[in-house]
């Protein structure tokens, strides 16, 4: 539907829909496009009013903001993909579009947030997240380019009840249409990143007896590969300004997916992930081979020529081959080797495309996380070791983040480069892949330089924008 509807005509024509679908209740979904607006404006003004949302931006693609919760379920335990499979099933079955829209982005969406591991042998604090989050979102404001929409989902008992929906809808259109001059004005502080450095000196110790462990089981030939991950805690004195960080993420980590699962005030995760797990826009297929690092201080191309970086990412493509193969998808190409950038730090870069008929988002998950690039091979060996050597649950540090619409078509990322703030404290995860001839200092380096990269983000003065 256009935006310069007015709020009667937009109410029959959703009535007449109504009416043609034969029905008096049921989960229904509305779908209005709205003027183009800054989605940093927008969530500003809304992050504050609800306590679960979730944010999703990508440069020139689409981009969403989902805000409380209309269906959503979580799991403690094994089976997160067939759980969520069935999830994803039954709510889609159900839900009625009252509106049609032509343009794909605009689809009703059920976004998702896995943990890594299960870990049902080992409850390491109260603050574990779940194997599964699953949010069919109440309010989804939707931009792709030039073009943006505002969605409502919701359970209706009848006319007037929809009505009542629709009235919603319309104030959060106007709502919206404003935030820009609603805003918070408020300023915050900032820590200084020297706080940072010197809680992670503290770690030093630790980190080297976990790397040298690392290239013990490579060099034995115990494991080909395995990423081990270190974790930096520190308290927070000042509130966290959350869109100030977003803001400078996406100026300078630009090819990064931005992305917030705020669980509520005092649980967020957020970060920009450089990594794509896959993306499938029916019949299209993409999967993202992301291993090998660099800092962009150095020559990034000297990647090309480095045996360690290029070993650690033939780990990585040789998986995701062997998953398609799995899958029974054979016609695949593969792009050449690049050096991609994600602002400070730069990545070997493959992608592998294919065009497929009937493969479900849950399966490609199921098969294809953890990739090398996040865990290890073999896959079962390097989890195993993982979880022994780790003195941390990894949460949701290195798992699928991601969405899947109504027809089917998805997207998930891999949730590194990121930070969790929670108990008033942020907690930062990174890590680095082992492979045979790989250094303990470079190993130690490129974890300093994965930590350090985000929290320039977070410490450093902010923004002139």
């Amino acid at each position: 539907m256009k935006n310069n509807l007015n709020f009667s005509d937009f109410l029959k024509g959703v009535f007449s829909n109504f009416d043609k679908k034969g029905i008096n209740s049921g989960l229904v979904s509305v779908c209005i496009e709205i003027p183009c607006v800054d989605l940093f404006d927008v969530y500003e003004f809304f992050i504050d009013k609800y306590s679960f949302s979730s944010f999703w931006e990508e440069d020139n693609k689409m981009s969403y903001i989902a805000i409380d919760k209309c269906k959503y379920l979580t799991l403690e335990g094994p089976k997160k993909f067939q759980v969520a499979k069935e999830f994803n099933f039954e709510n889609f079955n159900n839900l009625i579009n009252l509106t049609d829209e032509s343009n794909t982005s605009a689809l009703s969406k059920i976004i998702y947030f896995f943990s890594f591991s299960e870990n049902l042998n080992k409850k390491y604090s109260l603050f574990d997240v779940p194997s599964l989050e699953a949010i069919l979102p109440k309010i989804l404001i939707i931009k792709n380019k030039n073009n943006c929409w505002l969605r409502i989902n919701s359970s209706v008992e009848g006319k007037s009840s929809l009505r009542t929906l629709i009235e919603e809808l319309w104030s959060i259109r106007d709502q919206i249409l404003y935030s820009k001059d609603q805003k918070s004005k408020n300023i915050f502080d900032y820590h200084k990143i020297n706080h940072f450095m010197n809680s992670l000196e503290l770690t030093n110790s630790n980190l080297k007896q976990l790397v040298n462990k690392g290239i013990e089981l490579v060099e034995e030939g115990i494991l080909e590969k395995i990423v081990l991950a270190s974790r930096v805690k520190i308290e927070l004195k000042t509130k966290l300004n959350l869109l100030e960080i977003l803001k400078k993420l996406k100026t300078n980590q630009p090819n990064t997916c931005r992305y917030v699962w705020r669980r509520n005030s005092k649980d967020i995760m957020f970060g920009a992930s450089p990594e794509k797990l896959f993306s499938l826009n029916k019949p299209n297929l993409i999967l993202e081979a992301i291993a090998g690092t660099s800092s962009n201080d150095l020559n990034p191309d000297s990647l090309l020529e480095s045996p360690k970086d290029i070993k650690e990412h033939n780990y990585v493509i040789n998986y995701l081959i062997q998953c398609l193969e799995v899958l029974r998808i054979n016609n695949y190409k593969k792009s050449s080797l690049k050096v991609a950038s994600f602002g400070d730090i730069s990545h070997l870069q493959t992608l592998i495309y294919s065009k497929i008929d009937n493969v479900c988002p849950f399966d490609l998950l199921r098969i294809l996380h953890p990739s090398p690039a996040v865990c290890g091979s073999p896959k079962k060996k390097a989890m195993n070791w993982i979880n022994t050597l780790e003195s941390f649950s990894r949460g949701n540090y290195a798992s699928p983040m991601g969405w899947v619409d109504s027809e089917g078509n998805s997207e998930f990322r891999v949730a590194i480069r990121g930070a969790r703030y929670i108990d008033q404290s942020l907690e930062f995860t990174a890590g680095s892949g082992i492979v045979k001839g790989s250094i303990a200092s470079k190993e130690i380096e490129e974890i300093k330089l994965k930590f350090t990269s985000l929290v320039k983000q977070i410490f450093i003065a902010k923004t002139t924008k």
